[in-house]
């Protein structure tokens, strides 16, 4: 295991690409992550987008989840992660509390996979009245 920490934004039924667009695209969200968290944030060229006011806390690659090094975080729009489960022992979620249309879908059962929910917060974005922020770890 690799000890990583995966950060990513869901639907109400785990939608992570609506329509091929982003569900994360939410400039509070991603200050907050990046707020909440030490050192830099592993992201993929087509995350940069969304990052560029942080540039400065984050390192493009072109598979954040393999690239990740131990203890770090990586954020995840467009990339499965089931393959990499075993070297993940965190997970940050972020839901929009509402339903889209979905291209890709995050389908872990994280109870199943041994995560456990120690920590639960709301708060209001720039594209959502109400966002959850859970932290899932193994």
């Amino acid at each position: 295991m690799k000890n990583i920490t995966v950060a990513l934004c869901i639907d109400e039924r785990g939608g992570m690409i609506f329509n091929k667009r982003r569900v994360s695209r939410d400039r509070v969200l991603i200050a907050e992550l990046v707020g909440s968290v030490e050192g830099k944030i592993y992201i993929s060229e087509y995350s940069l987008r969304i990052f560029e006011p942080h540039k400065e806390r984050v390192v493009v690659c072109d598979d954040p989840i393999r690239e990740c090094p131990e203890g770090a975080v990586c954020f995840i729009e467009n990339t499965p992660v089931e393959p990499y489960l075993g070297d993940i022992s965190s997970f940050i979620i972020y839901n929009w509390n509402t339903m889209y249309p979905y291209d890709v879908c995050f389908t872990i059962d994280l109870e199943k996979e041994g995560f456990t929910k120690v920590s639960e917060s709301e708060f209001e974005g720039s594209s959502h009245d109400n966002i959850t922020k859970g932290v899932y770890v193994r």
